[in-house]
C-alpha cells in the first residue's frame, strides 16, 4: 500500500464528500468507507475530522493565493492581472468543483483559523487593486470593497452555477466575468474607506 496514494485518496474522498454534505455531515467512516480503507488506516494521516478538514482548506486556500499572487506577478497592467486571476478562479472552479464547493461552503468556519493572511486569494487581489490605484490606472478606491466586489463576481457566479441557476462551465464566462469585475472596481472610485 502506497502512502501517498492512499493520502490522496482519502484526502479526495474527504473533499467529495464534505461538498456533498457539508464537515458536519460527514463522518470519519464515510471518508474511511469512500476511501476503500479502514478508519485505522486514517488516522494514520488525520487525528480528527475537523483536523483533516482544516489542513484540507489550508492547503487550498494557500496554494490558490500563491497561484494568484504568481499570475499578479507575471501580468503586467490592471486589466490583465484582474483578468488572468477571473480566469484561474473559472478554470478552478471547473477542474474540480467539488473542491470549490467544498472551500465556499466550509470558509465561514475555517477561515478564521488561518493565520497568514498574506498568502490569502484576496490579498493577491488587493496588491493588484492597490497597484493599479499606485500606477494611476484606477482612481482612488477603498482597496478592500473593490477586492471584495471583484472575489463577489467570481464567487457568486460560482454559487450560481453550483445551485443550477447557471449552466455549463465557468471559464467561457472568464471575460465577461473579468470586465464586471473591472467595471465594479471603476464604479468604486472616489470611495475612499472612512475614517
Amino acid at each position: 500500500m502506497r502512502t501517498t496514494g492512499v493520502k490522496d485518496k482519502v484526502d479526495r474522498a474527504a473533499i467529495e464528500l464534505f461538498a456533498a454534505r457539508g464537515v458536519d455531515g460527514v463522518s470519519i467512516a464515510d471518508i474511511a468507507l469512500d476511501a476503500g480503507i479502514s478508519q485505522g488506516a486514517l488516522y494514520r494521516y488525520y487525528r480528527s475530522k475537523d483536523e483533516m478538514a482544516a489542513r484540507l482548506f489550508t492547503d487550498a486556500y494557500r496554494r490558490t493565493g500563491a497561484e494568484l499572487a504568481a499570475i499578479g506577478a507575471a501580468q503586467h497592467g490592471f486589466a490583465a492581472r484582474i483578468g488572468a486571476m477571473v480566469a484561474h478562479f473559472c478554470a478552478l472552479y471547473d477542474a474540480d468543483p467539488a473542491l470549490f464547493r467544498f472551500m465556499l461552503i466550509a470558509q465561514h468556519d475555517l477561515l478564521p483559523g488561518i493565520d497568514d493572511a498574506g498568502a490569502a486569494p484576496v490579498a493577491a487581489i488587493e496588491t493588484a487593486i492597490a497597484d493599479a490605484v499606485s500606477n494611476r490606472e484606477v482612481g482612488a478606491v477603498d482597496i478592500a470593497l473593490a477586492a471584495a466586489a471583484v472575489m463577489g463576481i467570481v464567487l457568486q457566479s460560482a454559487l450560481f452555477q453550483l445551485y443550477g441557476r447557471i449552466a455549463g462551465p465557468l471559464s467561457p464566462r472568464a471575460p465577461a466575468l473579468s470586465r464586471a469585475a473591472i467595471a465594479a472596481v471603476a464604479a468604486l472610485e472616489g470611495g475612499e474607506p472612512p475614517a
